[in-house]
């Protein structure tokens, strides 16, 4: 009988063989510790995530536990039932990304490069001499909030206060077990963040230098309006989805060459090799492990029936490692030829990721720099620690050295 459990300290340092069992035995496999479908195969995965008419991301579709999970956690949520581009589906995901796709642009996405650029060589300027350089906390992390912070239009000193906004509203609207306190505390960032998003609507309409909330803005003026209480949740949702994954797509990408000196060493001399590497990468060890959906009527996957509401894990980390799709998959290999429609990171279909670019952009900036700032790039013994969760999957830890 198949057996699954996401949650052991083994699963959480190297899922993949677990899950290539799963593949084998029972690919679409009803798992009763977590109410719904898991999904091993690529082609099962890529359907469910490209077919939005019968699988949708309104978290209110689901029965059962994960309908009531859902209930209560907006309930005590500071965003309630606002949507976001994650937590939708047709019409409202088809006008919120409408919308918010003006301000995601190729030449926007474009000129986050040079401030990315400016970041990483500050952050590398401050890695201690002849000491390993812990990656994570040092670069990984901070990057995708200040490039996230500057897509805004934010200046340096209201950096600082919306992101400490944003983190308190980001511990909560999850839900789980928290203190009462940071329920209050979410509520006052919900607060303190709608006065400075009216205040700065008002101060800068029209100015186009102050990207994405500009945009926003002057979309609204045009009719098609972006409530306050929307451009608060895009905002949350925007250091959200843009600063986890990112940050572990980047420690992921560090690690696996790390892990790979010879490949390493054949980036280090041709450049024209980064973008690749971190596309394998992703296929070899994907930031977003799980993508969620839920299904909206009764239909087949893999030959299995599948009842309205119930819902389904994408396993995305599963799917890479496919061996009807990608040959040898537990071998890295920066050279693997990779389509868009193989990776499945950022989604399928219709809710493909809008970051994409962006966290292309930072990836290439953050490892060109890192190549360059140490000629002699290595692992450090017992440097590593995972982090993360059944959902994402990344470095908590990572020290590297080679000055």
């Amino acid at each position: 009988m198949p057996f699954f459990n996401p949650f052991r300290p083994s699963y959480m340092q190297d899922p993949y063989p677990a899950l290539a069992r799963l593949r084998a035995d029972d690919p679409v496999f009803r798992s009763r510790e977590l109410g719904g479908w898991v999904l091993t195969r690529h082609e099962d995965c890529a359907y469910v995530l490209r077919e939005q008419a019968l699988f949708g991301n309104d978290p209110t579709i689901p029965s059962g536990g994960m309908r009531g999970h859902v209930e209560e956690t907006r309930a005590r949520s500071p965003l309630g039932d606002t949507p976001t581009l994650g937590s939708s589906d047709p019409p409202v995901h088809a006008r919120l990304r409408g919308l918010i796709g003006r301000a995601f642009t190729p030449r926007m996405v474009e000129d986050e490069r040079p401030v990315a650029a400016r970041v990483v060589k500050a952050l590398l300027d401050e890695a201690p001499e002849g000491q390993p350089f812990e990656f994570m906390s040092h670069l990984a992390e901070p990057l995708p909030v200040i490039v996230v912070s500057d897509l805004l239009g934010l200046d340096d000193a209201e950096r600082g206060p919306v992101r400490a906004w944003a983190q308190a509203l980001m511990r909560v609207i999850a839900g789980g077990d928290l203190p009462p306190e940071a329920y209050r505390q979410g509520e006052t960032a919900k607060a303190a963040m709608l006065d400075f998003l009216s205040a700065y609507t008002e101060r800068h309409a029209g100015d186009v230098s102050k990207k994405v909330i500009s945009i926003l803005v002057e979309a609204e003026a045009q009719g098609d309006r972006l409530s306050l209480d929307e451009l608060l949740s895009f905002t949350v949702f925007l250091y959200t989805a843009g600063s986890g994954p990112t940050a572990f797509m980047l420690g992921n990408a560090v690690s696996a060459l790390l892990a790979h000196p010879a490949a390493l060493e054949e980036v280090r001399a041709d450049r024209s090799l980064v973008r690749r590497a971190i596309e394998e990468s992703l296929r070899w060890d994907s930031a977003t492990q799980v993508l969620l959906r839920f299904a909206r009527e009764a239909c087949e996957v893999g030959r299995r029936r599948i009842m309205k509401g119930d819902t389904l894990y994408v396993m995305v980390g599963a799917a890479h490692r496919d061996p009807s799709v990608f040959p040898e998959p537990d071998q890295f290999d920066i050279r693997r030829p990779l389509t868009n429609t193989q990776l499945l990171s950022f989604g399928e279909g219709p809710h493909f990721c809008l970051g994409q670019p962006l966290a292309f952009v930072q990836g290439e900036v953050a490892l060109n720099a890192l190549l360059d700032h140490f000629p002699r790039l290595q692992a450090v013994p017992a440097g590593l620690e995972r982090g993360g969760t059944f959902l994402l999957r990344g470095p908590r830890r990572l020290l590297v050295a080679g000055r």
